[in-house]
């Protein structure tokens, strides 16, 4: 006869690889879009240099939104076969409807939302209204924020120091290319660049303060709700376990 210990192992071990694929997939598609927002930065501004045409930052811009968008699909896959925690695939789609953690899900649900209407659109350009392309083209970038928050408040990593260090890079970049569009914009529209620098500065500050207590904070898994039954199960190794 198995001892009961063995048995809990089994069952924690049996889904491992899908475990770290989660985890991987949803890193790599959070740097590829962070990418793919650097490029459509970039394209805003009109980037361009002998070595480096626009034509290249469009491209790039594009294909690594389809990448992150593969990454994406894995990972929701992933996390959707993954049997530690029953996810169904429904909720990958309509936010805020997962008994597991419903907030940090759903959040993961509408950048994923976000993100398809982005490709969508991109891939329909030539058959939208440009005003129309524009609209939903600028709505969608609101995933890459969503998404980050999304692998804050629901990841495993996120008090791994290079896990952190990883977002705050992505982070970073984001910010750095966001005041380098505000500063190329403020001679033409001073009053809104300096509201946009404003915005930035209270939603790093705001981001940071939330950040320390909340998911580095003791008992973020309980407060983030993770459901006690979920909790009471066998326990897994700390690299295993939801927080």
């Amino acid at each position: 006869m198995i001892a009961s210990g063995h048995i809990s192992a089994i069952v924690v071990t049996s889904s491992t690889p899908l475990w770290y694929a989660t985890r991987a997939t949803g890193l790599v598609a959070l740097v590829l879009l962070t990418g793919s927002m650097a490029m459509g930065l970039l394209s805003s501004v009109r980037f361009q240099r002998p070595d480096w045409p626009r034509f290249v930052t469009l491209g790039l811009h594009r294909n690594l939104s389809l990448l992150a968008l593969a990454f994406t699909v894995v990972h929701v896959l992933t996390t959707v076969l993954d049997s530690f925690v029953a996810i169904p695939l429904q909720d990958a789609f309509i936010p805020f409807i997962s008994s597991y953690r419903p907030i940090w899900l759903g959040l993961g649900a509408i950048a994923f939302d976000l993100m398809l209407a982005l490709i969508i659109t991109s891939l329909l350009r030539g058959r939208m209204g440009l005003r129309s392309w524009r609209l939903v083209h600028w709505t969608a970038y609101g995933c890459w924020p969503v998404a980050v928050l999304h692998g804050l408040g629901t990841g495993t990593d996120t008090p791994v120091r290079w896990v952190l260090a990883l977002t705050a890079l992505c982070v970073l970049a984001i910010t750095g290319l966001t005041l380098w569009r505000l500063a190329l914009a403020w001679p033409a529209r001073p009053v809104a660049s300096t509201a946009g620098l404003v915005v930035v500065v209270l939603v790093l500050i705001a981001s940071g303060a939330w950040l320390r207590a909340g998911p580095l904070a003791p008992g973020w898994s309980a407060r983030s709700g993770t459901h006690s039954s979920s909790q009471a199960r066998a326990e897994p190794p700390p690299h295993r376990e939801r927080r």
